[in-house]
């Protein structure tokens, strides 16, 4: 079975066995193109060990690199990765990324997994095909206000989707996505494009707007804004954008387009509570 999904300028083509899952949200992005920029190859594995065994005997000299639930193999342009669920000690995929295409293994009880958007995609690196067509995957809560798109960005369990929601609430704004947005800059400016993984929010829309502004949050009990302006806006939105810290090329270039991100679209700092005083607080600048 193939399947293909265009994410704001890139088209992909994932090839997969009957039976294995996809993700409802993936189903929003599918198309039918001739160009196809990655082709990914899904199956099953009986062992993962023995695919990291096959491509360390093809590569006897690749770098391993150790994250957080990830470890990354590289030889030249050539990156292997395993995946593991967080505080777990056995993976339960593997790839292996060539020029033009990705193979793709997951361990065959992690199968049913794959029904969720975020495990789904982790497995496809879709950050690097990105970052190659200068765009940027933003943790924000993506809201459509007045045609423009407002991105609240902040860590996990910050308030993004609370802050979005107030503006719901009093505003009538819309959510387009509660987790992650695509930036992706056109003739004519910077543009919030939709993006397949939507955490915990469940609010999952493919839909694409211009960017009025970013918006760093942090909790306070006194509702109050800033506008941030060079390092300062760099160093709050660096930490919020999908980055291979282990790839000094891509750290490079990702910086250079979260500059340009700086140098022309509005980001703010906003301290908020959860009242309509917060919605009003953002609003006085935008």
């Amino acid at each position: 079975m193939k399947k293909q999904y265009q994410f704001g300028h890139a088209i992909i083509e994932i090839h997969l066995s009957e039976g294995i899952p996809i993700p409802e949200n993936m189903q929003k992005f599918e198309c039918v193109c001739e160009s196809i920029d990655r082709v990914y190859q899904i199956e099953d594995a009986t062992s993962i060990a023995e695919v990291e065994h096959m491509f360390r005997a093809n590569y006897p000299k690749a770098r391993e690199i150790k994250r957080e639930a990830i470890r990354v193999l590289t030889s030249g342009d050539i990156e292997c990765r395993i995946l593991y669920f967080v505080g777990s000690a056995k993976p339960y995929g593997i790839s292996i990324e060539e020029e033009g295409k990705t193979r793709v293994w997951v361990e065959q009880m992690t199968m049913p997994l794959l029904q969720y958007d975020t495990i789904f995609v982790s497995l496809l690196a879709l950050e690097k095909l990105m970052l190659e067509k200068d765009c940027l995957i933003l943790h924000s809560a993506y809201m459509c206000r007045k045609g423009k798109a407002v991105l609240f960005s902040a860590p996990s369990e910050t308030g993004k989707s609370t802050q979005a929601n107030l503006w719901k609430k009093y505003r009538g704004t819309r959510t387009i996505n509660g987790d992650r947005s695509l930036l992706i800059r056109e003739a004519d400016g910077w543009y919030a494009y939709g993006w397949p993984v939507c955490g915990s929010s469940e609010i999952c829309c493919n839909e694409t707007y211009q960017i009025q502004a970013i918006v760093m949050l942090h909790q306070d009990k006194i509702n109050s804004v800033e506008k941030l302006n060079g390092f300062p806006a760099v160093q709050r939105l660096m930490p919020e954008i999908t980055i291979n810290m282990w790839n000094v090329e891509f750290q490079m270039k990702a910086l250079d387009l979260i500059e340009k991100i700086v140098s022309e679209v509005p980001i703010y700092e906003l301290g908020c509570d959860i009242s309509e005083e917060a919605v009003k607080c953002l609003e006085s600048v935008l």
